[in-house]
């Protein structure tokens, strides 16, 4: 009786394992992309920006300027995020006691064309500002522009070597 079981078992196994393997099939789909032929968004940095002279214990305020320039394609349909950074905080750190930037995220008429339609700020423990714009937002070409904002020196520093003005960088990605 064991044996007959045994048997039935090592047959049904086998007639089983045939079937799964003859029902196994496969297929191949492709997907077609279509190659970008531009950007969706192009920045321009503006150079012009005149930073004041810097010396021991001197606490001043930045002037208002237009840090970047952003054109979205008129093609692209999507919204974007700008990230505005300060990239050099350990240099500065050094240096200074506070820096603060407001920043502000505008049209070509200035009316604010961030989501949320509020100043940010970049100081050395925030060095970070994120803009949301959504499509059809404004009039572009659109502007990071640096609304106001001081700094103070460590008192007691002589400034010889190196990098003491804070350096902005602006990133457009798409959401």
């Amino acid at each position: 009786m064991k044996r007959i079981i045994l048997i039935a078992l090592v047959a049904l196994l086998v007639v089983t394992g045939g079937m799964f393997a003859y029902t196994f099939t496969t297929a191949t789909a492709t997907i077609g992309v279509v190659a970008p032929t531009s950007d969706f968004a192009n920045i321009t940095a503006n150079s012009s920006i005149t930073a004041p002279t810097v010396f021991g214990k001197f606490t001043g305020t930045w002037p208002t300027a237009t840090l970047f320039t952003i054109t979205p394609d008129p093609s692209y349909t999507g919204d974007l995020v700008i990230r505005v950074s300060m990239v050099n905080t350990g240099q500065l750190i050094r240096q200074y006691q506070h820096i603060n930037m407001s920043l502000e995220f505008t049209d070509n008429t200035s009316a604010a064309a961030d989501e949320q339609g509020t100043i940010q700020v970049l100081n050395m423990e925030n060095a970070e500002a994120l803009f949301t714009w959504s499509n059809g937002t404004g009039t572009s070409p659109y502007k990071v522009e640096l609304t106001g904002g001081g700094y103070r020196l460590h008192p007691f520093k002589t400034l010889t070597g190196g990098s003491y003005q804070p350096q902005i960088w602006c990133e457009v990605t798409q959401r």
